[in-house]
Formats: C-alpha cells, structure tokens, sequence
C-alpha cells in the first residue's frame, strides 16, 4: 500500500510537463490495448472460419449446396466470399477458359479487401512501438534537467535532493516501454498471422480453380 502511495506521490510531484507526457503515454497506451484485443479477437476469429470452412468444403461431395446454403447468409467474409464469387463467375460462363480471368481478378479484390480489413489498427500499434520510448524518454531528460538544476538552490547537496526529481523523471521512461513493448509485440503476431491468412485465401483460389477444372471436364464428358 505504501508503495502504491509512494508511487502516486511522485506522479502527482512531478512538473506539469512531465505529467503531460505521462498522461499522453497512459492514453497510448489504453488505446493500444483496445487494438491489441481487437486484433486478437479478429485474427483469432478469422484463423478458425478459414478451418471451419475448409473442413466443410472439402469434406462436402455437393458444391452447390454450400454456395445455395452462404448465400443465403447475410454477413460472410474470408473463404466463403471468395468461393462465392468465383462460383458465380465461373456459372456464366460456359467454359472455365472464358471465366478464369475473371474468376482471378474478382478473388484478388476480395483478398486484397480482406487484407485491409485484417490491417486495419496496426499502423496504430506499429506508432505506439516506435515512438512511445522516446515520448517516455523526452519526459525522463526533461524531469532530471529539472532535478539537477534545483540542487543549484541547494547549499549541501545529497542523493536525498535530488533522488524524488530522478525517480519521478524514469517513471515516465518506465510508462513509454509499458506502452511500447505490449504494442510491439502484437504488432509482430498480427503481421505474422495476417500473411498467414492471405496465404491460406490464396492457396484456397488456387485450388478452387483446379476444382472448377475437373467440374468442367465432368461436364464435358457428359456432353
């Protein structure tokens, strides 16, 4: 308890610019937070629909009864919209060679719309990761220039004097890497499973081509 209060004194003994600073970190900080949860919660949520969807796919023997059961869903995303989409080119036409180029420039939109989504908050996160220590750091020099130019009106200088102005100065270092490192580190998951992901849609078109191929032989044998 006493460190806790301890702790608060410094704070609130600090110079206004430093609780600036202070205060500026502790909303960067909460507000990475809140993106490092909703990154997680997406990502996470979008690394099991692309298994879940998989699984179904793969495993059912009717193409057609899944397109006819996502289309009749409000809200889909990820896998689902791309096999829509290209099932639905790949219907018009008679031919797979007449609908391919346009089966691919349709599900690289989606991807490329997916990406955007799946990116979006971390341009946020990587600005927290790189300029959070120095805002903490620009708070440190500030408050130990402010310790150090207060011992001049000191006549016996001891670390009791200036030990409060330092400790209060490194709180504000101590604040920037609490915002920073968290962010980072998200950051870095995030990079590294959203490329995983667009992976996944990518390998997915491709091999929903090759599944079209063999549809439209069938249908050529049967002619």
């Amino acid at each position: 308890m006493q460190a806790e209060l301890s702790f608060l004194d410094l704070i609130l003994g600090a110079s206004f610019l430093v609780q600036l600073v202070m205060v500026i970190l502790f909303i960067l900080a909460g507000t990475s937070w809140w993106f490092i949860f909703d990154k997680w919660l997406t990502l996470s949520r979008a690394k099991k629909d692309i298994f879940i969807f998989e699984n179904e796919f793969w495993n059912s023997k009717n193409i057609d009864n899944i397109f006819n059961d996502l289309k009749r869903k409000q809200d889909i995303s990820g896998l689902s919209q791309i096999f829509i989409i290209s099932y639905e080119e790949f219907l018009k036409n008679s031919s797979l060679e007449k609908s391919e180029k346009r089966i691919n420039k349709a599900t690289e939109i989606i991807i490329s719309r997916q990406e955007e989504s799946l990116e979006n908050g971390l341009s946020f996160l990587s600005t927290v990761a790189s300029v959070s220590p120095f805002i903490g750091l620009f708070g440190t020099v500030w408050g130990v220039m402010n310790a150090f130019s207060g011992l001049a009106q000191v006549t016996q200088v001891s670390i009791n004097a200036v030990a409060p102005g330092i400790a209060e100065a490194l709180i504000a270092t101590a604040l920037g890497l609490f915002a920073a490192i968290p962010a980072l580190i998200s950051y870095n998951w995030s990079v590294k499973s959203i490329d995983a992901i667009i992976r996944s849609y990518e390998n997915f078109s491709s091999e929903l081509l090759i599944t079209y191929e063999e549809l439209n032989d069938q249908e050529k044998t049967k002619k």
